[in-house]
């Protein structure tokens, strides 16, 4: 009842108004023209109710449209981060790559890896680099953190890295603290073995593996692993030793390839 009397008492002022209005426009009174004023200030009033009513959905409109903007800001923003985040990391990791060029006279080429084998037990790279840059069959793959594998497959611009953890890779390696020899194998999982070492040889778990070059195809003291589980009583008269190497394999992206 109290908002049906409010609505009423809002209408007679829009009136009231329109007529003082009206008649200070016109320079007559209500009684010159008594119906045309009611016309003129009925269609005031509405005039005046429809604009008050479309105002909050003009604000909305206007309020939804600056969001979008703005939403539309904040993702462009995001992406640019985003982007930015990368360009330091691959920054960050050419650097290092560099330090490790300069560290090795017999470098090569610095590669991009731009596949990856789908196989489980094949762990290959393909890389952005081949014969034109002077990479060869067997050269070294290595990284920062060390021994990555060897090229197996080479063309004039493309070249397949055979990853240590693949099942066909084999290294002669020693242990960097006892100098006992043996051979790093690939198991086609993340880890490898180190075969071939006698049990009174002593090894620990955390021992660091590196190459020992006997082979004629890796360098020697390249880091190839550590050692994380030791069993004296393995299989036949050697040690079982599994070996975690210290280039993760899903977070390579460029390589070192030396000679």
């Amino acid at each position: 009842m109290f908002r049906k009397k409010a609505i009423l008492f809002l209408s007679i002022v829009i009136v009231l108004f329109s007529f003082m209005t009206y008649q200070s426009r016109k320079g007559y009174s209500l009684m010159d023209n008594p119906a045309s004023f009611l016309l003129s200030g009925a269609s005031s009033a509405i005039t005046s109710v429809l604009d008050a009513l479309k105002r909050p959905f003009q604000m909305i409109a206007i309020r939804d449209e600056d969001n979008r903007s703005l939403q539309k800001r904040v993702d462009e923003l995001m992406l640019e981060r985003m982007k930015y985040q990368e360009a330091l990391l691959e920054n960050r990791r050419l650097k290092e790559l560099l330090k490790l060029k300069d560290s090795h006279k017999e470098t090569v080429a610095a590669a991009r890896i731009i596949g990856r084998g789908t196989s489980h037990w094949t762990h290959t790279f393909i890389l952005d680099k081949g014969l034109q840059d002077g990479i060869t069959k067997d050269s070294t793959a290595i990284t920062p953190k060390g021994l990555a594998g060897k090229i197996f497959n080479v063309s004039d611009s493309y070249s397949s890295v055979l990853l240590l953890t693949d099942i066909n890779f084999a290294a002669a390696v020693r242990l960097q603290e006892s100098r006992k020899e043996g051979i790093l194998a690939g198991t086609g999982t993340g880890k490898t073995i180190l075969k071939y070492m006698p049990p009174e040889h002593e090894v620990k778990e955390g021992d660091i593996v590196v190459t020992s070059g006997l082979d004629l195809l890796f360098p020697s003291g390249i880091p190839a692993g550590y050692v994380s589980k030791v069993n004296r009583q393995g299989a036949g008269q050697f040690q079982y030793i599994e070996v975690i190497p210290f280039a993760d394999n899903t977070g390579i992206e460029e390589v070192l390839i030396i000679k």
